[in-house]
Formats: C-alpha cells, structure tokens, sequence
C-alpha cells in the first residue's frame, strides 16, 4: 500500500508531533489546515472529520482523546482500509507517551522506529502476513525488510529477522557462537524458484560484524540458527537441490558452510542452520514442507 504521508498532531492545538511526508511539505502547514477544516466542519454541524479529499489524494482522519492521525494516500478505491490503520497508528503513538499541552517535536523522535516498521507492513501485506505467523510459531522480535551489514562493508536486506534473544528459553535449537538468536526469513509471494533459494542460502553467511583484531578488519557472519522460507508454491528444483542437505528427517546447512568461504577455524563445527519450508495458503494456516 503507498501512504505518501502521516502526520500525528495535538488535537486541540494542531502542533504537529511526529510527521513523515513525500515532498517539501510543511507538516505545521498541513495540521493548521486539518485542523481548521475540522473546526469548520463541526461549527456548521456536520460532525466530526473522518476523512477528505482533493482531485488527486485522499486523508484519512482518526482522532483519539489527546491526538489525531492523518494517512495521506493517492485516491484510490483500495484505500479504504486506511483509517483503521490510522487509528492503529495513533494508538502506539499515544501509548506510554505523555502529550502535553505545550508538545515539542523532539519530545516524539523514538516513535520514529515504531513507524516505519508500522508502514512497511502496510506497504508489503504479504510480508505482513507472513511476520505474523512467523512470530507466532517461532517467538521472538520480528523486524520485516531488516538491515544488516554484509561481509564487503555494504548493507543488504533480510526479508524477515527473528531475534529470539528475548526468550526465556534462551537460544533455539541449533544455533553458532554468534547467530544463535538469530532467524533469516525468505517470504516470495510466487512461486519460489532453485535460483531464489540458492541465493538465499548462500546469504547465510554473507551477513555479520566486522570488528579490529591485531590491526585488521576480521568478519564474524551471523549464520542463523534457521533459515525458513515461506512461499506460495515450490519449483521441483529448488526440492531437489535441498536433498542434499537432509539427513535422518532433517534439513541444514552445517558449519563447514563458513569454513569454505571464510576460513573460521574458531567456529564450533556442530554449528547448524535449520531450513524449514512452509507454503502459504490464503484460505488456511501454512503448511510445512519435507524434504
């Protein structure tokens, strides 16, 4: 879903409190304006101001006791669904936060975070989807379209990351030194092809820290304790090329993955990364896949 724009102001004052908007536009200006059409409208009695529109966008309204939430969208009949995500939104932003009467922008920066996740789950819906049933089976702190830093000092993104630090179980089953909290999740909408899934493994060790050991740069990769795949449907290849890694009714990639690559002699070599592969079903809950 494209949202151009969100912008929280106070209620009664119309000061902006948190904003994020396509363009060089003034979040102050936007709110004053919100605002007055919103006293306009219940001056002349015609209630409160759910939503509006102009020849190009819609703004979705959801006033809550102490703020009000405003989505800005193109217009489109798709849209609809918009203010009840707008009133999601609003609900995290007053939750735990103190509005005052005299608000400060800055007081609201960490609800930044808190907002983009928030947008790409509008965003990507089926990504969304998938991170909801993702933390329901395997528990954790979900983040969707992750950042993480790869072995050449770049960045590259993980669909799904689980941190199951937080567990009081401690680590998941399997695990390494240092990605034993760890889940990289693969979500492909299609149909998952032997291409796909063999970059996907392969990225498994492309992600870590680097950090300064005598003088030199040395990478320490992540290697998840799992590695799971959600897809629509499964290309025959891509079952045929995971064989490979089976063994006694179970799927994973072993420590001797690193060792070829990086040459990490530090690394237990029990170290596994567990492959689960479910497909997804719109009219029913996912269905795991063995190979």
């Amino acid at each position: 879903m494209d949202i151009e724009g969100v912008v929280i102001f106070e209620a009664a004052s119309g000061v902006p409190l948190y904003s994020k908007m396509k363009g060089n536009t003034d979040p102050s200006l936007f709110s004053s304006f919100v605002s007055a059409i919103g006293h306009f409208s219940k001056e002349m009695r015609f209630g409160g101001l759910s939503s509006f529109t102009t020849d190009e966008k819609v703004i979705y309204l959801a006033p809550r006791d102490k703020t009000i939430t405003a989505l800005i969208s193109p217009k489109k009949k798709e849209y609809q669904e918009a203010y009840s995500l707008a009133s999601e939104l609003g609900r995290r932003f007053e939750d735990g936060r103190s509005i005052t009467t005299m608000p400060l922008t800055e007081d609201y920066d960490d609800f930044e975070e808190i907002a983009d996740e928030f947008l790409k789950r509008i965003k990507n819906p089926f990504v969304s989807n998938v991170s909801s049933f993702v933390h329901s089976n395997y528990g954790g702190e979900v983040s969707i379209e992750a950042r993480l830093f790869k072995r050449d000092g770049g960045q590259g993104v993980i669909d799904i990351l689980i941190d199951t630090s937080s567990k009081e179980n401690g680590s998941t089953n399997g695990g390494s030194l240092f990605g034993e909290h760890y889940i990289f999740v693969k979500a492909s909408e299609g149909i998952l092809g032997r291409v796909q899934l063999i970059d996907f493994i392969d990225s498994l060790d492309r992600f870590g820290v680097r950090f300064m050991n005598k003088d030199e740069f040395v990478f320490r990769p992540y290697f998840p304790s799992r590695a799971v795949v959600v897809a629509r449907d499964f290309d025959l290849g891509a079952l045929q090329f995971l064989e490979k890694y089976s063994n006694k009714g179970k799927t994973y990639i072993d420590g001797a993955h690193i060792y070829a690559g990086l040459k990490l002699k530090d690394i237990p070599k029990e170290t596994r990364c567990f492959i689960d592969l479910w497909q997804w079903r719109d009219d029913a809950p996912p269905e795991q896949i063995q190979i």
